[in-house]
């Protein structure tokens, strides 16, 4: 079916550009779309011209929905999913490629998140939405100008910066299950040089959690304070200095699992997911050369992580003891990036060269009381990474563009545990991106790409650690030989068209793809008789991800405003072997979909405008079931979401009510297979996490 779906779309291409040919009439000037800018390719350039796969959700989309947080802006865009596992999801996927969770072992994710050019990849409990310009989220590799952190795509966020006047703005909202918010943010001039903006937000609420054994509804709560500024200094007219410093200290509560997958759960220790960042960064640009400008930037990020639950989510009377674990971590990265990017009509080019180093110390503990009281771990891990990059963009034509690009990047990894496992991987890594864009009008293009993205491999010190050849000797020779595990390389052909037509009231992006993932990395189980478990990360020789994604924008009268995004995804697991969790038998996971890769994506949506000020919306989302995992075969169902707002927005002040999930429907974030509860026997069966119920809430906002 989903081949099907992609050929006819692929058929419609031709009809779409017969459409923008000229002649068409009936221009209504104050009927176009908005135009965005996006950012992400170290040159401002419109939506439209941009030859990739991109989404850009603006400020006023985050407003509508009465989101807080970036895991609430996944569904409006093609081909995008996130796990939770925590209070907030804290990895993407993006056509099907990312992690879903991180315990143990040090991970380099395949998605990347970077907040005003600091590296987050990893800490996604930052993705706070106040204050946001916008979010651009990249479809497909990003090697190139990002390296092996953006394999799959990357989420790159943009808060407000300071402008030429003063401004600010005042928040506040409240919603059901004890939500409320308070923001404000004021920035503008401090001299004839320097200008500056700070904002500041907080955001706590109950969370949807009734934990019926402490009779509390608090114990998956949300408390998160975000802190940003930045500051320009404009000392000569070709030199700019930005600034930014941003903090988040977040103290969730982490109690989403219940026995009965349910929304009611009976944990006696609840646990809990918190994190406090500060992050600095800075850019200086200098354009005195006559044919390219200078810019250098730089960040540093310090984070203190805690990740903590109730592994048997119930309390000592009904299973016999009590039992969890925490892991604490302590992480500093550092980044530097030095680039020339040439200026002026004619070839365009820009070279560059980078730095990395990330340092993580884990501390974990678990407890099982009366079993065996507490054990105890740690772990050192370090990653330099060091990259040259380049790209050249030539004119073939009048209308024919053809852009090149490469990168090398090395990667040193070091990595030791308390159980006296050590490991020091390396290699070299390499990317190309190629992409031939034809301007078929002033507003409209058709591209071909060809991308070679690669990710870094890693250490599985968990599960080795774990192992005891006294015990076990076979089993401690097959981890062994697996305490490494290589990096990946994923090629991606695409094909696109994009841009705008009807004279502006319309817009179009569409993409088709195909993705060869090789020496692709997954999770697998080993069985520790008679009943341990350890997970560990394994290469598959292949995987296969193609699909198409469509957005189309469209304001066929001043008042009305319509939206559609579409994603299609078809994937294909390689030769994985794991243990069977009932059995313990070898289990071949072959030719099945990817985890976390739903078929199709919908996102249907409309405004309309009245009295001049006021507006009404609906939403409409819709994902496929997809796999939790690629070593078993539970799913999550598929999901079908209608969300609404309504509203008055003037020259100095907004309100919004807002509703989502109106029907009230369960859908699942996170899932799990194994045997926990005792009730039933301890048959092995699924364990899901639900997202957010029907909320609904007011916001309001005072520009100045």
């Amino acid at each position: 079916m989903t081949r099907q779906i992609v050929s006819t779309m692929l058929l419609l291409f031709p009809l779409a550009v017969a459409a923008a040919e000229p002649g068409q009439t009936g221009r209504n000037d104050t009927a176009v779309i908005e135009e965005i800018v996006v950012t992400a390719n170290f040159r401002d350039e419109r939506l439209g011209l941009v030859p990739s796969s991109v989404s850009v959700v603006s400020a006023d989309a985050i407003a509508k929905r009465g989101a807080t947080h970036l895991e609430a802006l996944f569904n409006m865009t093609p081909n995008v999913n996130y796990a939770s596992g925590a209070s907030r999801g804290r990895f993407f996927q993006i056509r099907g490629v990312g992690e879903r969770s991180q315990f143990k072992d040090p991970l380099d994710p395949s998605v990347g998140l970077i907040v005003d050019g600091i590296d987050l990849s990893g800490i996604g409990l930052a993705g706070t939405l106040f204050d946001m310009a916008q979010v651009e989220i990249l479809r497909g590799p990003q090697g190139t100008t990002f390296g092996s952190s953006a394999m799959g795509g990357l989420v790159l966020m943009r808060s407000q910066a300071p402008g030429d006047t003063f401004e600010g703005k005042v928040s506040s909202g409240v919603a059901n299950y004890g939500r409320w918010h308070v923001g404000a943010a004021l920035g503008g001039p401090l001299s004839d040089t320097v200008s500056a903006r700070l904002s500041v937000h907080q955001f706590q609420g109950d969370g949807y959690i009734k934990n019926d054994f402490l009779g509390a509804d608090d114990t998956n709560n949300f408390d998160e304070l975000t802190l940003r500024g930045r500051l320009r200094w404009q000392p000569r007219e070709d030199t700019t200095v930005d600034v930014g410093v941003l903090h988040v200290d977040a103290d969730n509560g982490y109690d989403a699992f219940s026995l009965e997958n349910t929304r009611i759960t009976g944990s006696d220790e609840p646990g809990h997911d918190r994190q406090e960042t500060t992050a600095f960064s800075a850019q200086a640009t200098y354009a005195g050369f006559e044919r390219f400008v200078v810019e250098a930037s730089a960040f540093f990020e310090q984070s203190d992580l805690a990740y903590g639950f109730d592994w048997d989510w119930s309390y000592l009377d009904l299973v016999g003891w009590q039992g969890g674990e925490d892991n604490v971590r302590d992480r500093d990265s550092f980044g530097v990036d030095l680039r020339l990017i040439s200026t002026g009509d004619g070839v365009g080019w820009v070279v560059g060269a980078y730095a990395y180093r990330r340092d993580v110390r884990l501390d974990y503990s678990d407890r099982c009381i009366p079993c065996g009281g507490a054990s105890f771990f740690s772990s050192d891990f370090e990653t330099q990474r060091f990259a040259l990059y380049g790209e050249i963009d030539l004119a073939l034509g009048e209308r024919l563009r053809l852009s090149v690009g490469a990168r090398v990047e090395t990667y040193d990894d070091g990595y030791s545990d308390s159980a006296g496992v050590m490991a020091d991987p390396d290699d070299t890594m390499w990317g190309v991106a190629a992409n031939l864009q034809y301007l078929i009008s002033d507003t409209l293009l058709v591209y071909a790409a060809f991308d070679r993205g690669y990710k870094t491999g890693g250490v599985n010190g968990q599960a080795v650690a774990a192992a005891d050849p006294a015990v076990d000797p076979v089993i401690a020779a097959f981890l062994d030989e697996r305490l490494a595990f290589e990096a990946e390389t994923l090629l991606s052909y695409e094909l696109g068209l994009k841009g705008s037509f009807l004279e502006d009231r319309m817009t179009i992006n569409v993409s088709a793809f195909f993705m060869q993932r090789d020496d692709m990395q997954a999770n697998s189980w080993v069985l520790f008789p008679p009943a341990n478990w350890r997970s560990y990360i394994d290469n598959v020789d292949q995987g296969e991800n193609w699909g198409l994604e469509l957005e189309l924008g469209w304001r066929p009268t001043d008042a009305l405003q319509l939206k559609l995004g579409l994603g299609l995804l078809d994937t294909e697991l390689g030769e994985l072997i794991v243990q069977d969790v009932d059995t313990g038998d070898a289990l071949v996971q072959e030719g099945r979909s990817q985890a976390h890769a739903p078929d199709y994506q919908l996102y249907l949506s409309a405004e309309y405008r009245f009295g001049q000020n006021y507006f009404v919306g609906a939403e409409f989302e819709a994902k496929d079931s997809f796999y939790f995992s690629n070593s078993h075969d539970i799913a999550s169902g598929a999901q079908e979401l209608v969300h609404a707002s309504l509203g008055y927005r003037g020259q100095s002040f907004d309100v919004t009510l807002w509703g989502r999930n109106l029907l009230d429907r369960d859908y699942a974030v996170r899932g799990f297979y194994f045997a926990n509860n005792p009730l039933n026997g301890w048959i092995t069966e699924s364990y899901r996490q639900l997202g957010e119920p029907r909320t609904y809430g007011v916001t309001a906002q005072y520009h100045f």
